[in-house]
């Protein structure tokens, strides 16, 4: 049996159906015929605010009965009726984000979800809505002393049939059958005026076509064009052989290179060489292309940039100077402070430049803060439906330090969404992230159907319990087209 938890602001005959803070409507539940349900109504006592319903009031109702239907006509049966000796009433205690809530709870059983006038109503339709439920409690005169009515309930339709599936005979060729057509081959036939054809091709042919091999009763593929035209030239072979030396002259000729061998040289030629030698390079030229050690080749030297001989280009050891510079006096720097250090001091708002700059930082899906960044852009496009929350540091910059929230802070951001489909839920928090959402809407369209940043304001205050001492609060702002 499923439990189907739900709330109702009872304060008035027609109840209806809040969130779990009685802070806004939500939808009543759904129900799924043939499936049994358990009902947990948990009753507010006024219109807002936390307050359950008072247990007093139900001190006289010795019995209940719960139905519902689709219209109210006493000449028409009940849809479904609840298992009316088993309704309780019970106060219940839960915690929902870190937070406790009392409740008045009314348990209603409903084990016959599966009655031939619901069927009727809801025929081949997958789900219809438009269900309400009736509350009444009597007292041990039989008097009727409670009545609470519930609308919008909505019922889903079961996937039926009146059997198994039937297989379907594939139609697609299996493993065997494809290794067979390859083994078979094509044959071919050509054409020079696309109707009368032979097997073997001539200098006049225009035309192609072709079947399965062995296939005598096959039919032809359509005619397909040759391409046709005069013959390309002949192409020519070409080897291409390198080897290296100690000087322009091909000394110490090898087809190996060496640290030794710090000239290079190669030769194409149309015919193959099986061991090239040194007399096959004789018209080619060398080129020096491996420097000596130590000395540089150019004009870069080893007697321009390191004339001393110590290992040191002048530029360095110049360097080396740095930390001895030539002193000067206090009195010959201009511009300095009267005192220094300088003391505490205030600036006024009219000394600082571009007040209202607020530095953005943009990534995909962001998870740390940055004190210095106060608006987040998440540039990665989600197409899902689901906006994730979750940010698990605040850092003072992008490479700084990781920093906490004192009692006396509150650190707010606005947290800019890129998103390419409606948004039709929103996440907020995780295990690594104690986070409440604030009159967030349940569905955030796109405008003019095109890419659209949805805004939430991410407040960071300190919650001693929370993860790393620190409770994000996430408050759907606004949205604007990308």
């Amino acid at each position: 049996m499923q439990n189907t938890i739900f709330y109702v602001a009872a304060n008035e005959t027609l109840g209806v159906v809040r969130d779990y803070a009685n802070a806004k409507n939500a939808a009543a539940p759904t129900l799924v015929r043939g499936v049994e349900a358990c009902l947990k109504m948990r009753l507010f006592a006024k219109s807002d605010g936390p307050e359950p319903y008072p247990l007093s009031a139900f001190s006289n109702v010795v019995s209940w009965a719960w139905a519902m239907d689709n219209d109210f006509n006493e000449a028409t049966t009940y849809k479904l009726v609840g298992d009316n000796a088993d309704i309780t009433v019970n106060t219940v205690t839960e915690e929902i984000d870190e937070e406790q809530y009392t409740y008045t709870e009314i348990s209603i059983p409903m084990t016959q979800m599966n009655t031939e006038e619901l069927a009727v109503w809801l025929g081949t339709q997958k789900s219809m809505s438009g269900l309400a439920g009736e509350l009444v409690g009597y007292d041990a005169e039989g008097r009727q002393i409670f009545i609470l009515q519930v609308e919008g309930f909505t019922v889903r339709n079961r996937i039926t049939s009146l059997g198994t599936p039937t297989e379907a005979v594939p139609d697609y060729l299996t493993a065997a059958q494809v290794r067979a057509l390859f083994a078979a081959g094509m044959e071919c036939e050509f054409s020079e005026d696309g109707e009368n054809w032979h097997g073997v091709q001539t200098a006049n042919d225009n035309y192609l076509h072709m079947r399965l091999r062995g296939e005598s009763l096959g039919v032809w593929s359509d005619p397909i064009v040759l391409m046709t035209g005069p013959r390309g030239y002949t192409g020519r072979d070409s080897f291409c052989y390198v080897a290296y030396a100690s000087d322009a002259t091909g000394a110490n000729f090898s087809l190996t290179p060496t640290n030794l061998l710090k000239f290079r040289a190669e030769i194409h030629t149309e015919t193959a060489i099986a061991e090239p030698t040194v007399s096959d390079f004789a018209g080619a030229r060398w080129i020096k292309y491996c420097g000596d050690d130590g000395q540089g080749v150019g004009d870069m030297v080893a007697s321009v940039y390191d004339p001393d001989g110590d290992g040191k280009v002048l530029a360095a050891e110049e360097a080396d100077h740095a930390a001895s510079a030539d002193a000067i006096p206090w009195s010959g720097v201009t511009g300095k402070p009267e005192s220094f250090p300088t003391g505490a001091h205030l600036h006024n708002m009219t000394d600082i430049r571009n007040p209202v700059y607020q530095k953005v930082y943009s990534a995909s899906n962001p998870k740390i803060l940055y004190l210095d960044s106060p608006i987040i852009r998440n540039t990665q496009n989600n197409s899902s439906g689901t906006v994730e929350l979750e940010f698990t540091g605040i850092k003072t910059t992008y490479e700084g330090e990781n920093v906490g929230v004192s009692e006396s802070q509150m650190l707010t951001w606005e947290y800019h969404v890129l998103c390419g489909a409606d948004v039709t839920g929103v996440s907020v928090g995780s295990e690594s992230c104690s986070m409440v959402g604030i009159n967030i809407p349940e569905t955030l369209p796109l405008i003019n159907g095109n890419y659209t940043y949805h805004v939430f304001v991410i407040r960071a205050v300190c919650k001693s319990g929370a993860i790393n001492n620190v409770r994000y609060q996430a408050n759907y702002a606004y949205s604007y087209e990308a």
